[in-house]
């Protein structure tokens, strides 16, 4: 139900480097809500080049074949990766007929729910799922006001970010932004992953003046 409306998001200023992650599809019109680490370069600005890829019809594990949907995209606004991490783009001359992923009320989500996440790891494969639970909820995450997350199990790995947290209804209850991977003396971390609440994002874009 809801993979249509995650894409895959590339991005560079060369055309040769630059950055991979996953958006999700959140109107009809082709705007997407990211993380703003995917689409912002070093600089602070947006990449020169910014394309999205639409999900195929059926998965075929070739990328030749599953790439062929790809449309140029814009940022529109984003609140940088130290603040809240958000961008919103827009697909320029989106096709009809778009699936999009509506938001759910974190408020309504319970540690211990069921978790899914939808998006493009590092070293794996496209549109890639995986499940889990909600293991916590942190506020003011890293000192940010606002910027409240969810912690939880659900394996997502670099190339996640800006992906969907769904719930099992396939509604956004967060958007994967952080992992931790490494603790003291360098022993290995697992299964600590963290998606900001939808209510952020959607607060957020209600600022930008963009109502849901």
């Amino acid at each position: 139900k809801s993979g249509p409306a995650v894409v895959l998001i590339l991005g560079s200023d060369d055309g040769q480097s630059g950055s991979a992650g996953t958006g999700s599809i959140i109107t009809g019109g082709g705007q997407i809500i990211t993380n703003a680490h995917v689409v912002i370069n070093q600089a602070g600005q947006p990449y020169k080049i910014l394309y999205v890829f639409l999900k195929p019809a059926k998965l075929t594990g070739d990328t030749k074949q599953d790439l062929v949907n790809r449309f140029k995209a814009t940022v529109v606004k984003w609140s940088p990766a130290e603040q809240l991490d958000l961008a919103l783009m827009q697909i320029e001359n989106p096709p009809a007929n778009l699936t999009t992923i509506a938001f759910a009320d974190p408020d309504q989500v319970e540690i211990g729910d069921e978790a899914i996440a939808i998006g493009h790891p590092e070293q794996g494969g496209l549109w890639t799922l995986t499940t889990g639970a909600v293991s916590t909820l942190i506020s003011n995450f890293a000192g940010v006001k606002g910027k409240d997350v969810f912690q939880t199990e659900a394996s997502v790995n670099r190339g996640n970010s800006g992906g969907p947290l769904l719930d099992d209804e396939g509604n956004m209850i967060g958007i994967n932004t952080m992992i931790a991977r490494q603790g003291a003396g360098g022993i290995a971390i697992t299964a600590v992953n963290f998606s900001l609440k939808s209510s952020v994002a959607v607060t957020w874009l209600a600022g930008q003046g963009m109502g849901l």
